[in-house]
């Protein structure tokens, strides 16, 4: 990822937030639609969540701008699981049966952003779970935004990275060949950044006056750990 992705996907996920913000606030019209009809309030009195969904957006769609505002998010969502799960963010809800229904049931996993459209959970995904699951989406784009700034200013970074780029040329080539060089490339950089951290703290050791002596034993401690 770079600087400009990283603002990119920040960017995207605040009016993601807006667009998720203004769909409740018409779905909760909705709902107090449902309520002064007594009718319906009867037949949505013990529904499932996913049926109870059902019900409310059908309800809202008779709102103005709800139909737009829901299609704008059904096309974000994909982006939106994608900048979660590359960021590690925990966004996969696990819906348990009954206990009655367990072993003839299957454990449903859902992404709690795709639950803003549709909820296929036993127990239904909150508004707030997936209100933690945004924000914590947000912090993770706005630290990842930080990070890339500095590697953006910081010249060791730009040269580290040359370093890689150079390095994996000859991996590049034998897959460009067809044959996956993936699992060494991994290994190999691993050694050579390990040597490479080795030599950079023993230089900065000698020239903080560190004895040798000194330098061996920590060296020791590092190897035999």
């Amino acid at each position: 990822m770079n600087y400009i992705q990283a603002k990119s996907d920040l960017k995207f996920m605040q009016e993601f937030q807006v667009l998720v913000f203004q769909l409740w606030e018409l779905e909760k019209q909705a709902i107090e639609s449902l309520s002064d009809n007594r009718k319906a309030q009867i037949s949505i009195e013990n529904p499932m969540p996913g049926e109870l969904q059902t019900i409310v957006q059908g309800e809202a769609f008779k709102i103005k701008g709800y139909q737009g505002i829901r299609d704008q998010i059904t096309k974000k969502l994909l982006r939106a699981n994608r900048i979660a799960n590359n960021l590690d963010v925990p966004i996969i809800f696990e819906s348990h049966p009954m206990p009655a229904f367990a072993g003839r049931a299957p454990i449903v996993r859902t992404s709690c952003f795709d639950a803003i459209i549709r909820d296929n959970s036993y127990q239904g995904v909150t508004h707030h779970f997936i209100y933690d699951a945004l924000n914590q989406t947000l912090g993770e784009c706005e630290e990842q935004v930080e990070k890339e700034f500095w590697h953006l200013i910081n010249p060791l970074y730009w040269v580290k990275e040359l370093l890689v780029f150079i390095i994996r040329i000859p991996f590049m080539l034998i897959n460009a060949s067809g044959f996956a060089a993936s699992k060494v490339e991994d290994h190999f950089l691993a050694k050579v950044f390990k040597l490479i951290e080795v030599i950079v703290i023993i230089y900065v050791l000698i020239r903080l006056g560190i004895s040798t002596t000194e330098i061996k034993q920590l060296l020791i401690n590092i190897f035999t750990k």
